[in-house]
């Protein structure tokens, strides 16, 4: 048997080769980003309005046939070719007739080339191999034509797929997106589209950098589990930059359409790729198969990365073949996994099940992608929403723990350490206790309920959401106080949530003076407690005012609602009210400030923050 020092020197190898591997894969991948934008020219995004071309269309040489809208078009068996004309519609969707004039006409290309016949002019080609375009500006974008015939005569379009898999969909998209250059009305037009997916995304990388933090916290006082925390962060991470990237519009606010069509592939492997070592980090009779299969897709995506800079193979043409060896890996881990649901006990077999479907989405995704049925990781993008869930479930478990060992670790030496030692226990507990699991749960559910009803709505909530959630993680950093203004952007975005779940209660601010400072996570907490023990108690309604405004000597803060109200008294059970403890410790400490409640049961409570204006030295 090995002795312990060889059992952890042998730990230490494999981890830092590990490490190694990740930052290695990782380094190919920025350089193959940086490769494809030097190597290119960048395609610029057009506008577009309603439009339709009807006809037909013939694949390679075969018989023509009718165009009919919402009937598939292969676009990886061979060029095909369109023969009609141009529609318009009007905004109400009414027929107007051919379409013959100068204003042009917005397609959307998905890794696809158009050559444009019109009567005797000399053909238009919109080719990603032209010299006009370079070689490797290969991507989905926006494109302008105008007409140059200005008669109804039939034109005919060839397409040319240079690729054999991952966008068998694109003669389908080019169809159904078609439309006039209007102005910009277009581009934020679809922008706005595609805001609720890019919104998503940005609420999944703040709460993988949440993650991240966290892992580096445990990992420096070594609290077990740490390389999850660091795998689930990298997961959601790559999951939030291919939702962001994928959304509808993204060549208008990303114009290099090369980095554009990277970051989208690589985020997908690095996902793939890191959620398999999530997996096989669960597994134990069958840890050394999954380590073995997940090492070499590693190696796999490194060739894919590299092969893109030592030759002329387009990235995107390299998707097959990564998205097969995926699919074998994921074999070989599904077999693993449900060997381990058999052999583990009873109450932990939820992982394993629970583990299987990224694998099987993701499978699904392939095949249903290359049959042409849905267009990209469809499936794929819910399991995100779902590991989004479990993300925050895991965080607000793990976060407090790792605190905690962060405050036992910690052997202060003088009084003054002391004294900044729990003005930080402070900041952080008050940010904690903003961020309790009822909340999040409420908003995730007022955002799904939107989803159905008022798409564009459930985008504004998660915008304001992860507004939100960087104002109270921000505080994590930020030792010093704030302007009153940004203090009050984050209640802005805190009300914006609660109102929607309660549109009855009423807020009001009357801001007179918001120029100086204050702590972070000051009146945000105030303002949620006058809701959850003030109005909430109420049968309806109920209204909360904010006013700032200054004396000779301070500045003054007064929150005032009209909710039940309480007894005073029982603020003086400190350990019931550490909330109201803390606010009061840091502005004493911070900010020299003082905080006094009063408050009439069944009329209201009223909240009132001084700060001196010339403090001690």
């Amino acid at each position: 048997m090995m002795s312990e020092k060889e059992n952890r020197s042998r730990f230490f190898n494999t981890t830092t080769l590990t490490i190694v591997g990740v930052l290695l894969l990782l380094l190919s991948a920025v350089i193959l980003l940086f490769h494809g934008n030097a190597t290119s020219n960048q395609a610029k995004p057009a506008l577009v309005a309603q439009i339709y071309f009807d006809g037909e269309y013939r694949i390679a040489d075969g018989q023509w046939q009718k165009i009919i809208k919402g009937n598939h078009i292969p676009s990886t068996n061979g060029d095909v070719t369109l023969r009609g004309n141009f529609h318009l519609l009007t905004p109400d969707g009414e027929y107007i007739g051919i379409y013959s004039d100068d204003m042009p006409i917005a397609l959307y290309t998905n890794h696809i080339n158009l050559t444009f016949y019109e009567g005797k002019n000399e053909p238009y080609v919109m080719d990603v191999e032209n010299p006009l375009f370079g070689d490797s500006a290969c991507s989905a974008y926006w494109s302008a034509h105008s007409l140059t015939s200005g008669n109804e005569e039939p034109i005919e379009i060839l397409i040319h797929n240079p690729h054999s898999f991952g966008n068998e969909t694109a003669i389908d998209e080019l169809l159904s997106n078609m439309a006039l250059w209007s102005g910009l009305d277009f581009e934020k037009g679809i922008l706005e589209r595609g805001e609720s997916q890019r919104d998503f995304g940005l609420l999944f990388v703040i709460v993988s950098l949440l993650f991240l933090g966290t892992a580096l916290f445990s990992t420096l006082i070594h609290v077990k589990n740490s390389k999850i925390l660091w795998l689930f962060g990298i997961v959601i991470l790559f999951a939030g930059t291919y939702l962001s990237y994928s959304a509808d519009g993204v060549s208008f606010w990303s114009e290099s359409v090369v980095s554009n069509t990277t970051i989208l592939g690589c985020s997908m492997m690095f996902y793939m790729l890191f959620l398999s070592m999530a997996l096989v980090h669960f597994l134990k009779g069958t840890k050394t198969i999954g380590t073995i299969c997940v090492a070499v897709l590693g190696l796999i995506d490194a060739v894919l990365f590299i092969l893109p800079i030592l030759t002329d193979i387009f990235f995107y043409d390299l998707w097959l073949y990564w998205a097969v060896s995926q699919m074998l890996a994921d074999i070989v881990l599904l077999g693993c996994l449900i060997r381990e649901f058999f052999v583990t006990k009873r109450k932990e077999r939820w992982l394993y099940i629970g583990s299987i479907l990224p694998l099987i989405s993701f499978g699904f995704d392939v095949v249903m992608t290359h049959l042409g049925l849905w267009k990209g990781g469809l499936a794929s993008k819910y399991v995100f929403y779902i590991f989004f869930v479990v993300a925050m479930v895991m965080v607000l478990k793990v976060i407090p723990n790792s605190i905690n060992a962060v405050a036992l670790a910690k052997d202060l030496e003088t009084e003054k350490i002391v004294l900044n030692a729990q003005l930080t226990e402070s900041r952080v507990s008050t940010m904690m206790s903003q961020i309790r699991p009822h909340f999040i749960y409420n908003t995730l559910g007022s955002i799904e309920q939107l989803c159905n009803i008022e798409p564009r709505k459930a985008g504004e909530l998660v915008h304001n959401f992860a507004k939100y959630l960087r104002g109270n993680f921000g505080e994590l950093d930020n030792p010093k106080p704030i302007l009153m203004s940004q203090e009050m952007e984050h209640v802005r975005h805190y009300i914006s949530i609660e109102n929607v779940r309660f549109p009855d209660m009423t807020f009001s601010f009357e801001m007179n003076s918001d120029d100086f400072h204050i702590p972070a996570l000051t009146v945000q907490p105030i303002v949620e407690n006058a809701i959850k023990h003030g109005l909430m108690k109420l049968q309806k309604g109920g209204s909360i005012r904010v006013i700032s405004y200054e004396t000779n000597t301070d500045y003054c803060i007064s929150v005032e609602d009209d909710g039940v109200g309480f007894d005073t008294s029982k603020l003086l059970d400190e350990k019931e009210h550490i909330g109201i403890r803390n606010i009061r410790d840091r502005l004493k400490v911070m900010v020299e400030g003082t905080l006094d409640i009063e408050s009439t049961q069944g009329v209201g409570t009223k909240v009132l923050i001084t700060i001196p204006k010339e403090r001690k030295k």
